[in-house]
């Protein structure tokens, strides 16, 4: 305890500074030891067994601030490994009627089945999701042009009396348009991003 008390300021300057909380919390229980707490009592405040208050201290003792910081963790292993990935990657690019589906763009549900079947792998929708986009893919809706349906004469007079009125006209936007029979510009679908920028 004598060796702990000749840290206390060690121990008060990581209560205040440290940018660990694990660390902050057990140096400030560290702490309260050494202004004459019991160990049981420590425990007690900060809800945790008597044992670990002692790993505490011996860690402390032995290497100080780092040993008191909890070693990385690796954390879960991902769903998907390379191979499930490359096979998303091929599957995006060649598309479902590739692999003989009755669809032309892939869902997301679509592309957990595929590798349910492929691979025997299941994967919720989310992680999926997260998985397209990582490797930079991302949908892409059409954009519709209906410059095929506009009459030039009755647009090109329409802007001369409305420029006459001192109105002028929406950007892209004309009274003489409809939505009927509308051209895409682009299919949607899949695409990697930076790919076809100027169709989506």
């Amino acid at each position: 305890m004598l060796a702990l008390k000749e840290r206390a300021d060690e121990l008060r300057r990581l209560v205040k500074t440290d940018p660990d909380p694990r660390v902050r919390r057990r140096a400030q229980a560290l702490f309260m030891l050494t202004e004459g707490a019991s160990v049981l009592a420590v425990a007690r405040w900060f809800r945790t067994a008597p044992h670990r208050v002692r790993a505490w201290r011996g860690w402390f003792l032995e290497g100080g601030r780092d040993r008191l910081a909890d070693d990385p963790r690796c954390g879960r292993p991902p769903k998907l490994g390379p191979g499930e990935l490359a096979l998303l990657d091929e599957a995006l690019e060649r598309g479902p009627q590739g692999y003989g589906w009755p669809v032309t763009v892939w869902s997301i549900r679509d592309l957990c089945e595929l590798l349910w079947q492929q691979r025997r792998v299941r994967v919720s929708v989310y992680t999926m999701y997260r998985a397209v986009l990582g490797l930079g893919y991302r949908y892409r809706r059409p954009r519709h042009d209906l410059r095929h349906r506009q009459d030039r004469e009755a647009v090109a007079s329409t802007k001369e009396v409305l420029a006459w009125l001192g109105k002028a006209p929406a950007p892209g936007n004309s009274t003489w348009s409809t939505w009927t029979n509308a051209r895409s510009t682009a299919t949607p679908g899949w695409r990697r991003s930076g790919a076809g920028a100027g169709a989506c």
